[in-house]
């Protein structure tokens, strides 16, 4: 036989049902709050482990840097004593030649002085033309070894210019005009050089002439010359196709 609750009884029970879920709820509500508290706590706690890993590893590529930046500071360093040392052994051997240089000036200015009358005596007994050109050459060779601002370096470079010029007269053949003294009266005639062959020249009235070494002086040609020097002539001004050419040479010899 079932037995009934009277409504005083059921409204009792229900009642300490009710007061015991309150209690319940509260601590099921307080757990869960301790649990998400223990959460936030938990990823603030890794969010600073996060922060310390990242510094960590910043601190070691820094640190590594600094290793590398050091290791290249060594290798400089070493290398800049390389250098150093170097330069010493270079200062040392031009400090010992500038001691030198006083005794070397003292034996190149005399050669050069040398070089320069030899250039004037082969000049004087060489033939008489571009007289004008080739003198002021010489001078001004003078005037360079008379100035302090000049270096014996560049003294000697001017002088092989005078020296490559007066070799270049007997590699070619050219041709100018130039007043000279005929019959006692001025007179312009088309000279002609062979090299160093011979120097000759035309007349305006057709006459050809040679200048002898041996005589120094001007020497009349034969007609049959004339013809062979016109040509030449207009070969060296570019007037006439470059062909054999004949020259009235004569023996000398050379001392």
């Amino acid at each position: 036989m079932k037995k009934l609750l009277s409504p005083a009884r059921g409204v009792l029970a229900a009642a300490l049902i009710a007061g015991l879920a309150i209690p319940a709820q509260a601590q099921l509500r307080e757990a869960l709050n301790t649990g998400e508290q223990a959460t936030r706590r938990a990823e603030q706690v890794q969010d600073q482990i996060n922060q310390l890993d990242d510094a960590r590893t910043d601190m070691v590529r820094e640190y590594r840097t600094l290793l590398q930046r050091r290791d290249a500071a060594d290798l400089y360093a070493k290398q800049q004593e390389l250098v150093v040392a170097s330069q010493r052994e270079e200062i040392a051997s031009l400090t010992e030649q500038l001691g030198s240089i006083d005794d070397i000036t003292a034996q190149t200015v005399p050669m050069l002085l040398g070089m320069i009358e030899d250039l004037k005596v082969f000049v004087a007994a060489d033939l008489p033309f571009k007289q004008t050109e080739r003198q002021a050459r010489l001078d001004a060779l003078d005037g360079i070894m008379a100035k302090a601002d000049v270096t014996p370096a560049e003294q000697y470079r001017l002088i092989m210019e005078a020296y490559k010029a007066e070799m270049e007269y007997g590699r070619t053949i050219s041709t100018w005009q130039e007043e000279i003294t005929l019959g006692g009266n001025p007179t312009t005639v088309d000279m002609f050089l062979y090299g160093r062959v011979a120097l000759v020249y035309i007349a305006p009235n057709g006459k050809a002439a040679r200048y002898n070494r041996a005589t120094g002086d001007w020497e009349d040609l034969s007609g049959k010359y004339t013809a062979d020097i016109k040509k030449a002539i207009r070969v060296a001004q570019a007037k006439a196709q470059q062909d054999v050419l004949f020259a009235p040479v004569q023996k000398f010899q050379v001392q």
